[in-house]
């Protein structure tokens, strides 16, 4: 029995945990998002190693996201100024600490010692941007460099406008003046995409990252390009680029939360998503959306209804928020019914809306959702005498069976595989006309009004399309397709 005991006794291995060991564990609590406790081991692993400037830089970023500004320049300063001279990137990180404290002019002073240091430096691109971003917070912007600017908010706009023609207009022309300038490639490459002319946009990207391989922008744009074509090889190709990816800017570390929640990487967008809220970003209504979307997603329901809020409905955007691709898929997921922003919205377009477009799409989307709540919603509108027709829509989708509502259900059926059309809302609209001309109707042709109703909408939307190919679709005669057409026609025109 003793010696059993001695030999476990023997088994036991004494465990002395050193800096390396608490580093570890900081960079885990830091990929977890846990600052805090990253803060806390790493400062353990700087008392067993007091000059690892490895440790001292991790605990100077660290600092830095917890908005102890301060405190991370002094180690930055100790880092270059004491122990390593190469380290010299440190130095663009005072610029963006001072930035942070509003103390432009030490800010320019670090920026440029960085830039006259490294000149190819792996920070370069980014420095050069801070220097623009801080000479014109300063008042230091030149009148030349005004210009290129301001052209490139235009263009900027252009592109948010779905503009594409003028947007590339716009970007080209800012990249003649300033052919560094990566922003207006970026743009540039998604004003390509959206235009349908990806080859140009790939050649675009390809020559950003040529002269500046780890330009956030640029491989994020990429991942959204492979994923929308679903080039599958080439992105889990450049997916392990992505996650390796640690963005000191705020606004990169948005692009890169935005960028996984496009591609439904939700515990990654909610991270650095969250990680850009912290650290001080002017985040318009567009990214409170993303942040509320992906905090959903991640399970924090309180959460996400806060941050929601704060996108007040895209009402400083240009654009409706119906046209919002990420609004569309919200609508359209598994989880929509258990989504308080899907309910916030169709409440808010239901009461606030100018289009009554708008309107009649929300009233069918609470029909495909079925439940008591969007049911009484229903009939709640249906009480109302702000809007007859709206009101009189709303009392036939009560209803069991309606002939005119089934004409809005075929063409979902044939366009939307039964569910509504979000990407075609317009197309709500047209149908709407259709109802008030028919009220007083005994007998109702509902396949040849789709049939009409799609004929006409794709002739307005320049899709090449026949008559003898939309009634057989639509399981009806050309004749009677052409009957309900004239009337629509007329009925249009009555309405001009």
């Amino acid at each position: 029995m003793k010696s059993e005991r001695m030999s476990k006794k023997a088994r036991v291995i004494t465990f002395h945990p050193d800096g390396e060991y608490y580093f570890q564990k900081g960079i885990t609590a830091y990929q977890k998002g846990d600052l805090l406790r990253a803060s806390k081991y790493v400062d353990r692993a700087i008392a067993f190693e007091p000059e690892e400037t490895e440790y001292l830089c991790q605990q100077a970023a660290i600092l830095s996201e917890l908005e102890e500004y301060e405190a991370s320049i002094d180690i930055l300063r100790k880092v270059v100024m004491e122990l390593d001279e190469h380290l010299t990137e440190c130095y663009f990180f005072m610029a963006n600490n001072y930035a942070y404290l509003g103390r432009f002019e030490e800010a320019l002073k670090e920026v440029r010692t960085y830039i006259s240091l490294e000149p190819k430096g792996g920070f370069i691109q980014e420095a050069r941007e801070l220097y623009k971003l801080l000479t014109i917070e300063s008042g230091g912007l030149h009148e030349e460099d005004e210009g290129y600017v301001a052209e490139h908010e235009k263009g900027r706009q252009a592109l948010e406008r779905g503009q594409y023609k003028k947007a590339v207009t716009l970007f080209k022309k800012v990249i003649v003046d300033r052919p560094s300038f990566w922003a207006a490639y970026n743009n540039l490459a998604v004003a390509y995409y959206s235009q349908g002319n990806t080859p140009q946009a790939y050649k675009t990207i390809e020559r950003v990252l040529e002269q500046d391989p780890g330009n956030v922008h640029a491989l994020c744009n990429l991942t959204t390009f492979y994923y929308q074509l679903n080039e599958t090889e080439k992105l889990e190709a450049l997916l392990p680029k992505i996650d390796s990816l640690y963005p000191f800017f705020p606004e990169h570390r948005s692009k890169l939360g935005s960028t996984y929640l496009f591609i439904g990487e939700y515990e990654k967008a909610f991270h650095w998503l969250m990680s850009a809220e912290k650290a001080g970003i002017y985040g318009d209504q567009a990214f409170y959306f993303w942040l509320a979307l992906a905090s959903f997603r991640v399970g924090l329901k309180e959460l996400a209804i806060r941050t929601w809020n704060q996108a007040n409905f895209f009402k400083d955007q240009p654009f409706h928020p119906y046209q919002y691709g990420k609004v569309r898929e919200m609508f359209l997921a598994d989880d929509a019914k258990d989504n308080p922003m899907v309910r916030s919205l169709v409440h808010q377009q239901l009461a606030e809306a100018d289009s009554s477009t708008h309107k009649v799409y929300s009233l069918f989307y609470l029909r495909y959702l079925g439940d008591q709540a969007a049911y009484d919603q229903i009939k709640a509108i249906s009480q109302t005498k702000e809007s007859p027709l709206v009101s009189a829509i709303a009392a036939r989708l009560l209803k069991s069976n309606d002939d005119s509502v089934d004409i809005m259900l075929i063409l979902e059926e044939h366009f939307g595989n039964s569910r509504p059309m979000m990407q075609y809302c317009d197309l709500y609209g047209w149908w709407a006309i259709v109802f008030d001309l028919i009220q007083t109707d005994d007998d109702i042709e509902a396949k040849a009004w789709a049939a009409a109703l799609a004929y006409l909408w794709k002739k307005e939307n320049e899709m090449a399309e026949t008559q003898s190919r939309i009634a057989k679709q639509f399981d009806t005669t050309v004749y009677q397709l052409r009957k309900h057409v004239n009337r629509l026609r007329d009925g249009l025109d009555d309405l001009s």
